[in-house]
């Protein structure tokens, strides 16, 4: 809550009490949750807040570098490690897990790809089962 709060103050963003637990509900919750998770146990406490006003939320937090978005399959979710990280993510379930590679993160980029443009960042996304699907599997 530090973080928000400081980074808030720094950007000039109004912190308020919906604003607070959205984040408090992101910073609990490692899961990488969508919007709707995220409403749904906001709503516990916040009877009257709309999904419309955790969905801006949600982008303003983007947008201030609070949170970052996690692209899976069709369903957007949200990720509030900042530090450079990877995604294990189960084919089964859709359970995701954030691991850290420093080897892969200090590895130049092929020769290939110099044309391209601009690389903003390098993520692996390993998929596959996690340990519980697969013994489920079994």
């Amino acid at each position: 809550m530090n973080s928000f709060e400081k980074v808030c103050n720094d950007k000039g963003l109004r912190i308020t009490h919906q604003r607070s637990e959205i984040f408090r509900i992101l910073a609990s919750n490692l899961t990488h949750p969508t919007v709707e998770n995220i409403f749904n146990k906001v709503r516990e406490d916040l009877k009257t807040i709309s999904i419309d006003t955790v969905y801006r939320t949600i982008a303003t937090f983007e947008e201030y570098g609070l949170v970052k978005r996690v692209q899976l399959d069709n369903i957007t979710r949200y990720d509030i490690n900042l530090s450079l990280h990877h995604h294990l993510i189960c084919s089964n379930c859709k359970k995701i897990e954030d691991f850290y590679w420093p080897d892969f993160d200090k590895m130049q980029l092929p020769n290939t790809i110099p044309g391209w443009g601009k690389v903003d960042m390098k993520q692996v996304i390993i998929n596959g089962l996690c340990h519980q699907c697969k013994k489920l599997k079994k």
